[in-house]
């Protein structure tokens, strides 16, 4: 099916994954976030000068209608790629497995290759002097009706569970070792929760459920090199030091490893099958990043921020998680709090409130709704806290409108 294509004696590939384009952090865009980690993966293979270049999943962050931006950032770094190494990439769990690999016939010619197909998973692409097999992400029931397809007749049941990763997996890789070529070192790229591995992202739409989900390190370990995608902090999965995550391009979520690096493996002049690459990481520096900050009051965290900001330090411009140590209501927190650091998001995981503090809740058939909103205004900000003018006009001109049939 894949000719046999000689690149260079030495194979090395560039191994990333994760790169979840279109993805949203909270309320804010990271397109330009995204962009330029795409621009420093474009050094590293400059650098590296890898050989083939491996995507393990979750391309796009949702399998349909992705926005028009990561589509076109999709387009641009496939061709940038293209340029220097041939691309070979799988769905993930958050990738549709069919329009990724839309026209990947034609795709191939100009050295992009999409392994979408569970049903040819066996069939290894050899490139570089090595043989590649996309394990794209599958759920147990896909992998149960295509070992049932292909089942002789009067052959015993398959049995697989529908939550039972590992042993769908294990059937896969039977699959693949069977009609390898021999010669080459084989390489897998697959989507999946190895056991054994750090946690799953906040971020990260779960595989595991209840215990289950998870694959084994072992299930894999025959392969020279396992090329994953999911988990997003770079880590080889148990003992196994070839079976290992190259983590997402960007942090997605504020408790995310904030670490971000690609993953470089390269074999020895002459390697066959059976014989592990060299390996090490390469870090993807981005100016703006993603933190939590925990340990300040509203009011340290602010004269923080004003004097990184007069002080013109990046830092305030970055992606932060402000969860503040105050007990008690902080009025206007958000818009006070973005003052400062325009891409913050405010947090008060405590609130104390007396027992004997009730809301005395004014009768609304004596008061306007005016004045029952001002007295939960003051509830919430303190006693002493009252409506502003301009406050005072917006509610005024929004209960207008309330009033006159019309939306807010």
């Amino acid at each position: 099916m894949n000719e046999p294509v000689s690149w260079r004696i030495v194979p090395k590939v560039l191994h990333t994954a994760d790169w979840h384009l279109g993805k949203r952090l909270k309320r804010f865009d990271l397109a330009n976030e995204q962009r330029e980690a795409l621009e420093r993966l474009l050094d590293v293979i400059d650098a590296e000068q890898p050989d083939v270049v491996v995507i393990a999943g979750d391309i796009f962050d949702v399998p349909e209608r992705q926005p028009l931006s990561a589509i076109r950032t999709w387009t641009w770094i496939t061709q940038e790629i293209t340029r220097r190494a041939p691309i070979v990439a799988i769905p993930g769990n958050h990738d549709h497995a069919e329009r990724l690999g839309y026209n990947t016939h034609l795709t191939r010619t100009s050295g992009l290759y999409i392994l979408n197909d569970l049903e040819h998973a066996h069939e290894g692409l050899v490139l570089a002097g090595l043989e590649l097999f996309g394990l794209p992400f599958h759920k147990p029931p896909r992998v149960r009706a295509l070992l049932e397809r292909d089942a002789t007749e009067g052959a015993s049941p398959i049995e697989l569970d529908d939550f039972d990763y590992d042993t769908a997996m294990r059937h896969l890789v039977d699959r693949a070792l069977g009609a390898t070529r021999g010669g080459h070192p084989r390489v897998a790229i697959a989507h999946a929760f190895v056991a054994g591995s750090v946690e799953e992202d906040s971020s990260e739409d779960p595989i595991m459920v209840g215990g289950a989900g998870g694959v084994r390190a072992s299930t894999l370990a025959a392969f020279d090199y396992v090329a994953l995608g999911h988990l997003h902090a770079p880590h080889a999965a148990s003992r196994h030091s070839h079976v290992r995550y190259a983590g997402s391009l960007y942090p997605y979520a504020f408790d995310e490893h904030p670490s971000k690096s690609v993953t470089v493996a390269r074999w020895d002049d002459g390697a066959s099958a059976g014989t592990r690459p060299e390996v090490w990481i390469v870090p993807l520096e981005v100016q703006r990043r993603v933190r939590v900050v925990a340990d300040l009051s509203f009011a340290e965290l602010l004269r923080e921020g004003e004097a990184l900001r007069s002080a013109g330090d990046p830092r305030s411009d970055d992606y932060l998680l402000a969860s503040v140590t105050d007990r008690d209501p902080v009025p206007h927190a958000q818009a006070r709090l973005n003052e400062v650091y325009p891409n913050a998001v405010f947090e008060q995981r405590w609130l104390d409130v007396a027992p004997d503090e009730a809301f005395d809740v004014p009768d609304p058939s004596r008061h306007s709704v005016e004045q029952v909103f001002e007295a939960f205004y003051t509830h919430v900000y303190g006693a002493d806290e009252r409506l502003d003018e301009l406050e005072r006009a917006v509610l005024r001109e929004a209960l207008q409108r309330l009033e006159g049939g019309r939306e807010t």
